[in-house]
């Protein structure tokens, strides 16, 4: 196990997003006004409960109380009116919003066996807001050319520590410069390749793609070099991966888990660490908005772990 210092990635406050301002009440609107200049990670609605805020990792209660009707109204504007539109991921807990913003959806559901028909009686929206950094994923990148490029990254955390964020920077990094390498993103929920906008990137897109078809297609159809996708863990999802990643093309990715313990007793983890698609699990922890530590664990010590 290895600590590695963490890389400065603090910018400038940015407003929020345009796709945001005109689907939210005004009450809620004027409320935020107060927090104007401060990085809003996330806003969080609930119905017939305060709202909040999520800034730097911790929690901010409002004032501003929405009820269901309003919930339901938000998440219409926010699919341009038509819910049907957006059925799909909403059933998958989700709508992914222009400006890398993800808004997750909660409510009651519909079901028929063990998969959801539709939701209604919307009862939560949180509302992701992704913000440009300056560059982080160093650590990450070294790994990969320390790995030839024969093996691929898995980054970890508890839910809202930044692994999207630090992804986003990786994806910067591995792509541009004076060597870049074919870097192809899989963005199944539309936040992943947000400021992906430079000219001087060397970056291809796979946008609302399942993560296996697009890790098939990447080196297939598009030469890939490197690859990357967001939030791997379903078993199905990883059985698919491991049949699909026999390319030579490293995949760099992240999971949800709060230890390397935690991480390697998933049953769809252990499939991919057997099938050695990653040479290092590396856990972050973010010690100040948008600045991280890395704990590093090569495969091979986990394999003496297990």
């Amino acid at each position: 196990m290895q600590m590695i210092n963490s890389t400065r990635a603090k910018g400038a406050a940015e407003e929020l997003p345009l796709s945001l301002k005109s689907a939210l009440p005004y009450r809620l609107s004027d409320e935020l006004k107060s927090f104007a200049g401060v990085r809003i990670e996330e806003i969080r609605l609930r119905s017939d409960r305060r709202a909040s805020l999520v800034i730097s990792g911790k929690n901010h209660m409002l004032s501003t109380v929405l009820t269901r009707r309003e919930l339901e109204e938000i998440l219409s504007g926010m699919c341009g009116g038509s819910l049907y539109a957006f059925s799909d991921t909403i059933n998958r807990g989700y709508v992914s919003l222009p400006d890398g913003v993800r808004v997750g959806v909660g409510g009651r559901a519909a079901c028929r066996g063990r998969e959801i028909i539709g939701v209604c009686e919307i009862s939560s929206l949180v509302i992701r807001i992704p913000h440009k950094t300056r560059t982080i994923g160093m650590p990450i990148c070294k790994l990969l050319k320390d790995f030839k490029r024969e093996k691929g990254v898995l980054v970890y955390s508890p839910p809202g520590v930044g692994k999207t964020t630090l992804l986003r920077g990786v994806a910067k990094l591995i792509s541009t410069g004076n060597e870049p390498l074919r870097t192809v993103v899989i963005d199944t929920r539309g936040e992943l390749s947000f400021a992906a906008d430079s000219s001087n990137m060397c970056l291809d897109i796979l946008s609302g793609y399942p993560k296996a078809l697009g890790i098939e297609i990447a080196p297939r159809s598009l030469s890939a070099e490197v690859m990357i996708c967001d939030e791997i863990g379903d078993l199905e999802e990883a059985m698919a991966l491991v049949s699909s990643h026999n390319c030579g093309v490293p995949l760099i990715a992240s999971a949800h888990a709060g230890s390397i313990d935690e991480l390697l007793r998933r049953t769809s983890i252990r499939l991919l660490h057997e099938a050695e698609i990653f040479g290092a699990y590396v856990g972050i922890k973010r010690t100040d908005s948008f600045d991280f530590d890395y704990d590093v664990h090569m495969r091979e010590d986990c394999d003496v772990v297990i």
